[in-house]
């Protein structure tokens, strides 16, 4: 809730009745592969209002410290255990499903510890990662600095060497995928998915059109792609 460019953005309305968190949660409750959805938050009172939108869709709450979240992901782990955990961002809701559980279903063929689709040739914000919850410990338990710490997998990718890891590529590229930004961190970017929305007419998570469906459409509709598309973006994505 205390985003700096966009306060309390993932409760913001998007379509249809859903905030982004809503839509993030009942997207993410299609999946073919996970079993559980639990939001993680913090303890700030600003997020009382993030606990009582996820008692509205019946979805489990954590809540821990505001800038340790790796803390807060082992809290979550404690209280619901998993042999495998998805991290995706409610201020990314237009999430890959199909890319999601394809990347779920590698880690476990391929004995991985971490994989990412948050990556080249993969459209901004529609990304996920998933690691196995052993590899998390040992991240829990490194010496992390504040970055690694808030974000949760820094650590994975700046240590290589030290995971089974798998760095995802989409099954079927797109060439606007470089130019499309479909997550939410500013003003620009809520009017963009919004206008996004109402374009393509989708008010349902299970009615969103497959990612390269958007991409095509924001390809042929340079004026909704306009609308964010000098936005810088405030956190470096994974390499």
């Amino acid at each position: 809730m205390n985003s700096t460019r966009l306060p309390g953005k993932v409760t913001l309305p998007f379509v249809a009745g859903y905030t982004f968190l809503g839509w993030a949660i009942e997207r993410i409750r299609l999946s073919k592969m996970v079993d559980r959805v639990v939001v993680a938050t913090s303890t700030d009172s600003r997020n009382d209002a993030i606990e009582e939108l996820c008692a509205r869709h019946a979805v489990a709450v954590v809540r821990g410290s505001e800038d340790d979240v790796v803390a807060r992901f082992a809290g979550a782990i404690r209280q619901f255990p998993a042999n495998v955990i998805v991290r995706a961002t409610a201020d990314n809701p237009l999430v890959d499903l199909v890319e999601m559980d394809r990347m779920i279903g590698l880690l476990e063929a391929e004995d991985l510890e971490y994989a990412t689709a948050h990556s080249a040739g993969f459209a901004l914000g529609t990304g996920t990662e998933a690691f196995t919850v052993e590899a998390f410990a040992r991240v829990a338990a490194a010496v992390l600095d504040a970055y690694e710490r808030e974000h949760v997998t820094p650590y994975f990718y700046r240590h290589p060497a030290l995971f089974r890891q798998r760095k995802m590529t989409p099954r079927q590229p797109h060439r606007f995928s470089s130019r499309a930004r479909l997550t939410l961190d500013t003003a620009e970017d809520l009017r963009f998915l919004k206008a996004l929305a109402e374009a393509m007419g989708f008010s349902r998570p299970a009615a969103q059109p497959a990612t390269g469906e958007i991409l095509s459409f924001l390809e042929s509709r340079p004026d909704i792609a306009a609308i964010n598309a000098r936005v810088a973006q405030s956190t470096p994505a994974a390499p």
